[in-house]
């Protein structure tokens, strides 16, 4: 509807243009989850060293990192062939650990996240498929009103199910860690 055509009732229709925003929703979807939510960040998740000493990351896991209460500075991850790589010692093996304590942000199925994501999803992809397909500034204009509002919506979800506070954040270990501005700022 956003780019001036009739809706489809199915996706199984062969039009280039619910490929293209089929696609865009796609990408959209796991740019947004990329940035890590409360609805699907972990942490601390034990990750099992398997039998040749490596972590082996699930497809759904979106970003990882070595969680810093538990190793402190013992590793620097990152992900690489589908396994965990530790760049200080530049292996993929972990032989002295039997589990290692991971921070993860999770990609979940669309219908799966809360709505005020699914809107903000929504919006922000029927933006970008407006500019591909259409390249009208005033139709563009109004959805980006749109997705503003709908990305306002989502952090006031996420600040609500957070739990935030001015002070410490409720999960970490020291009392003394005090709220990070610019975290907030980012966003």
């Amino acid at each position: 509807m956003s780019v001036g055509e009739t809706p489809v009732n199915t996706l199984t229709t062969q039009s280039p243009e619910v490929a293209i925003a089929q696609s865009t929703l796609r990408q959209v979807c796991r740019e947004v989850q990329s940035e890590g939510w409360v609805y699907n960040t972990e942490y601390e998740v034990p990750f099992t060293v398997d039998s040749n000493d490596e972590v082996v990351i699930p497809p759904a896991a979106l970003q990882v990192d070595v969680n810093k209460y538990k190793h402190t500075d013992t590793y620097d991850v990152s992900r690489r062939e589908g396994k965990l790589y530790d760049r200080y010692n530049h292996t993929f093996k972990f032989t002295d650990e039997e589990i290692l304590y991971v921070d993860v942000v999770w990609f979940y199925e669309f219908d799966d996240i809360p709505q005020a994501f699914r809107d903000y999803i929504t919006a922000r992809a029927a933006r970008q498929a407006a500019g591909r397909m259409v390249s009208d500034a005033d139709t563009i204009k109004i959805l980006q009103i749109d997705e503003v509002n709908a990305r306002a919506n989502a952090i006031e979800y996420d600040t609500q199910q957070g739990d935030y506070n001015m002070f410490n954040d409720a999960r970490l270990r020291s009392p003394y860690t005090a709220y990070k501005p610019f975290q907030a700022l980012k966003r």
